[in-house]
This record gives C-alpha cells, structure tokens and sequence, in this order.
C-alpha cells in the first residue's frame, strides 16, 4: 500500500485530475504547541515559546529568548485567510508591545527560519517548514485556507483541487 501512495504522490496526483475537496480541519491548542516545540527543537535562541490560542483569531504568546531576562508576552490577531502568493503564508498583527515591532529587525536572528517580523507584522512561511517533497506536493493542493479560532481551537477550512 505504501508504494501505491508514493506512486500517487510521485504522479502529483494526476490520477485524481479534477478533484475539489472541502475540508475543515480543527487544530488543539496542545497539538499546535507540540509542533511549535519540534520546530523549535535545537534553536538555541529560543528557550520556550507557548502558544495560548484565543477566540476572534487572536493569539497570545509568551516567548523566551536568552537575549531578554523576561518572558515576552505577545498578543497576535491572526489574519483570517492564508496568503497564497509565492509560498503560502500565515501573517499576524502585533496587538501589543508596539515598541517591540519598532525593533523587530532585533529578532530577526532570533526568529526561527521561516518566520520574520517586519514592523508590527509577523510572517510565518508555510513552505519553510516542510521538508520533503512529498510534503511540498501536498501543500500544492491546497488552493485556499481560510483561519479562525475558538478557545483553544485553530480551525482551518480548506479547499483543495487537483488540476
């Protein structure tokens, strides 16, 4: 069976040319910081990093960097649709700590790959985190995600097409 899905995979699913699919996927709390931890494995600038998700699309999290004595306390509104231009991304507007985005250039080494500040705004490249081809054909798929969140829950409703 394995082999049959790398073929399907390997054939960037032109078996299923045509296919459209909607899909509303709801993402835990707890998962999205388990995969925050993994990403963040090794990275030496960043000790903990908690994501506390909250109602309206908004996020608070509380950051900590050998860089600071403090924990940071970020609070992010997380735009409504990821940005499918080039590599799909995922922005966000700082809602506090305005000072913060006025320096942002600072964690610009802090910041794992894949995530940039630029002002009050923060980028989260999709494409930068996956690693193997299998999974860029995948995301490919995707052709729209839309994103809102209840206490404790991201939810994704995603549409995807093969063409």
């Amino acid at each position: 069976m394995d082999k049959l899905f790398q073929k399907i995979i390997a054939n960037n699913f032109s078996d299923f040319t045509g296919l459209i699919a909607d899909a509303t996927i709801p993402i835990p709390e707890y998962l999205i910081n388990e995969m925050v931890a993994e990403f963040l494995r090794g990275n030496k600038n960043v000790t903990s990093c908690r994501i506390n998700v909250e109602p309206e699309n908004q996020f608070v999290v509380n950051f900590k960097t050998p860089l600071f004595p403090l924990t940071l306390n970020l609070k992010l509104r997380l735009a409504d649709a990821v940005d499918f231009t080039g590599s799909p991304k995922i922005r966000a507007k700082l809602e506090n700590n305005v000072l913060l985005g006025k320096i942002g250039s600072l964690f610009t080494n802090v910041l794992p790959a894949g995530i940039k500040m630029y002002g009050d705004q923060i980028v989260v490249d999709i494409g930068s985190f996956l690693h193997t081809p299998q999974e860029k054909r995948l995301l490919e798929l995707v052709k729209s995600a839309e994103i809102h969140t209840v206490e404790g829950i991201v939810v994704l409703d995603i549409k995807i097409r093969v063409d």
